[in-house]
């Protein structure tokens, strides 16, 4: 019987609920898929470890409240108004709304300014997980880039790439 490694993955330390869940990769590889949910979010949690990872809320707020300079009062108001308006991408997990980090200006404690016109395009097309997934899988109208990394360079051509994906979508 071959062995199965035991290392753990790098971007299970990038976050608290991450690492929550690392010592149960291991000896869920062998149960069944509905009876390690976690299990399948090592895939999504590898999928945003390229660009940054995914954080909670309160993750989140901590890290605008480290980076920036006093002018922002309530970073946890910020992030709630953020995800309330859906002015950024979110992602529903065992642990709550996860927020990737890729979306995130933390120096200026903003969202990019690329990400309005972007959600605009695809809001209302893809459900949260999929909208989410679809930043950091290669797109062919970005000749295999991926859009996270490259909406901060080519912006014009990201957001055709999400309207041409919206329209194959929706056939319209």
């Amino acid at each position: 019987m071959p062995q199965i490694q035991t290392r753990t993955p790098d971007f299970l330390n990038s976050s608290p609920w991450l690492r929550d869940i690392a010592p149960h990769v291991h000896e869920s590889r062998g149960a069944a898929f509905d009876e390690a949910p976690p299990f399948q979010w090592l895939n999504t949690a590898a999928a945003f470890a390229d660009t940054g990872g995914l954080v909670s809320g309160d993750e989140l707020a901590e890290l605008i409240r480290l980076q920036c300079d006093a002018s922002v009062q309530q970073p946890v108001s910020l992030v709630a108004r953020w995800i309330v308006s859906h002015a950024v991408v979110t992602i529903d997990s065992p642990w709550g709304c996860m927020l990737p980090m890729f979306q995130f200006d933390l120096a200026r404690a903003a969202v990019y300014p690329g990400m309005r016109p972007l959600l605009s395009e695809l809001q209302g097309v893809f459900d949260d997980a999929e909208l989410a997934l679809w930043f950091v899988t290669p797109n062919d109208w970005l000749d295999g880039a991926c859009p996270a990394r490259a909406m901060h360079a080519a912006l014009p051509a990201v957001r055709l790439a999400a309207r041409t994906d919206r329209y194959v979508a929706l056939g319209h």
